[in-house]
């Protein structure tokens, strides 16, 4: 299989950051987010308020852990650093990356330092910064080639059991109970498409061209959260 894995560590560092004054601190180094979808016509879903978009390279971060970097910016107070880093191999090797990923502390204490410094540089931006951050992460991985053709369907029958373990994080094979649990929560739009979400992570399988709207969904929805 190829495809990729991302690890989203957001931070709810202040009470609102002002984006157009972001575009000024952070001049010539931030975009609009945008929301896309696959299906036909126009998109269907769009921000009543785009978060600004970095690329970690423009901000001194152009690696982390093998990992490339890039920052978000919500106007409610949150900053998204995602990280993303091909995947190639096998199930049982995809399996092994959600063990060693999952709730990884290196990991987390080095994209928690790299929030701080780009936080330390858009301080005139914030309102309200905070002195202690309540956080949220989240995993994602997507798979985008398979060496045979396959329906959603066929994988779950499959391949049901490794997705259950890679989204628990699991060394050891889980009951069925919980496997049928985590497999309960799938959801396909095309035959060929799938994902499978969970609390702290997800397995998506689908085009190159259609994870990053998918991406973009379950980063959103993990910024919610972490308001909530």
């Amino acid at each position: 299989m190829t495809g990729g894995v991302t690890a989203f560590y957001l931070f709810d560092v202040a009470q609102e950051i002002r984006l157009p004054a972001l575009r000024t601190v952070l001049e010539g180094c931030v975009t609009n987010a945008t929301l896309t979808d696959k299906t036909p016509g126009q998109p269907k879903l769009h921000y009543i308020q785009p978060p600004l978009v970095a690329d970690g390279a423009a901000l001194g971060w152009s690696d982390l852990d093998g990992f490339r970097v890039r920052f978000k910016f919500y106007s409610y107070g949150v900053v998204s650093v995602m990280l993303t880093r091909d995947f190639s191999g096998t199930w049982s090797d995809l399996v092994a990356l959600g063990q060693d990923l999952i709730e990884s502390e290196p990991l987390e204490t080095h994209a928690t330092a790299a929030c701080r410094a780009v936080v330390d540089r858009i301080g005139p931006a914030l309102v309200g910064a905070r002195s202690a951050w309540l956080q949220e992460d989240y995993l994602v991985f997507a798979i985008t080639a398979l060496d045979a053709a396959s329906t959603a369907d066929d994988v779950v029958s499959g391949h049901g059991a490794d997705i259950a373990q890679l989204l628990r994080g699991e060394r050891q094979p889980l009951s069925a109970q919980e496997r049928d649990e985590v497999l309960r929560h799938r959801m396909s739009y095309l035959a060929d498409d799938l994902v499978v979400p969970a609390w702290n992570a997800a397995f998506v399988l689908d085009t190159a061209a259609s994870v990053p709207p998918i991406l973009e969904i379950l980063e959103f929805a993990n910024s919610q959260l972490l308001e909530f």
